[in-house]
């Protein structure tokens, strides 16, 4: 009875006993046949597993009906697969090299603890831009791999802004020991030292200045900030699954961080951390560097909005979808709403209607009857 060649990475040792048989080579060859065309009851994780090892077979038609399974399964259904903390390397390997994948899927695998080293290497050498793109953001593999920079860098789809990226990781991460601590920019919205501010007042006073908004200058200034303490170089070592439990548990300062990242699902976790103040959450609302998606949630949860800070921070906020910020146009100060209908760097639509509702606040009564005539 022929038996099956090695697999690329050891089994888990939980698996199926069905799976242990077959690819120990006890199993009946009918049975073997079965498990290559996906048609033997085991868990999908294991058959997955099983079939990819059957295409190493040494039956020629056991190792077709494998791959012909496999080319077979739709590419939704592979998404908790990959996603699963005991997804194989060799699965990952498979999948990831098999040019399927995209969204979901491919950010699953790639973002993997266990995809190997060597998989990210072709992946990295021959993949898209948007497979780049995902390893970059994989950063803790890039500072444990250097060489995936090399081969990163080699593939001409890898963007302006990946290539940018890498520098900046090179520069400060990639063979270098601890960085000096750096105080943090004092920017509104994330002090660590404020782990729980009281909240600002429900409406603005005329004549008090507007909330403090950061200039695109001060932003940046403030993330090179965060770049250089210790909590983000601890971030930077994280797989997604350790930043998503630390986006729930962690400091503000952490928080900062984190609601930045590039993965969707850590940056939306932030927002459910039952430690979030109404400070941190209005600093998020004027942040350009966080995502639409986390705009999008603090817009659309009232008791965030109810804040004064908050609705005026995703007003000025030029990342906010205009449908979004415009709501809170009514709720803002008059002296507020002139810094908006003259702010360039928001929508057009936003400063007509800001500027409409400043000359109906402004206007003397006379003045509106007589045009209403």
């Amino acid at each position: 009875m022929a038996v099956p060649e090695a697999p690329l990475a050891p089994a888990v040792t939980n698996r199926h006993p069905l799976v242990e048989r077959i690819l120990g080579g006890t199993a009946p060859d009918a049975m073997r046949l079965t498990a290559a065309r996906g048609a033997l009851p085991l868990p999908l994780g294991d058959l997955t597993y099983l079939q990819i090892c059957l295409l190493r077979d040494s039956r020629p038609e056991v190792a077709r009906e494998a791959a012909d399974s496999l080319a077979r399964i739709p590419v939704e259904t592979l998404e908790p697969i990959l996603r699963d903390p005991a997804c194989d390397p060799v699965v990952l390997d498979h999948f990831a090299r098999s040019d399927r994948l995209s969204g979901g899927p491919l950010e699953a695998a790639i973002a993997h603890p266990a995809i190997p080293d060597p998989t990210l290497e072709a992946i990295a050498a021959s993949g898209s831009a948007e497979a780049l793109t995902l390893i970059v953001t994989n950063e803790v593999r890039i500072i444990r791999n250097p060489r995936l920079l090399d081969v990163l860098r080699r593939n001409g789809n890898l963007t302006g802004d990946d290539r940018r990226r890498l520098i900046e990781l090179e520069r400060d991460f990639v063979g270098k020991e601890v960085l000096r601590v750096r105080d943090s920019h004092p920017a509104a919205g994330a002090s660590p030292q404020a782990e729980e501010a009281p909240p600002p007042g429900e409406e603005a006073v005329e004549g008090e200045a507007p909330p403090p908004v950061m200039t695109p200058e001060e932003e940046k200034s403030y993330e090179e900030a965060l770049r250089r303490t210790p909590a983000f170089q601890k971030i930077m070592k994280m797989n997604v699954a350790e930043r998503v439990q630390l986006a729930m548990k962690g400091s503000a300062e952490e928080r900062a961080i984190l609601v930045r990242d590039t993965a969707k699902m850590v940056a939306l976790q932030v927002l459910k951390s039952p430690k979030l103040s109404d400070t941190e959450i209005a600093g998020f609302a004027g942040m350009r560097s966080v995502s639409e998606d986390v705009l999008r949630i603090i817009a659309s949860h009232r008791d965030w909005t109810k804040t004064y800070s908050v609705a005026h921070a995703l007003v000025r906020n030029p990342k906010t979808p205009p449908g979004l910020s415009v709501q809170f146009l009514p709720r803002l100060g008059t002296r507020d709403l002139k810094i908006v209908a003259g702010d360039k760097n928001i929508p057009e639509l936003l400063r007509r209607q800001a500027r409409a509702l400043f000359l109906v606040r402004t206007q003397p009564p006379k003045k509106l009857l007589k045009k209403a005539h």
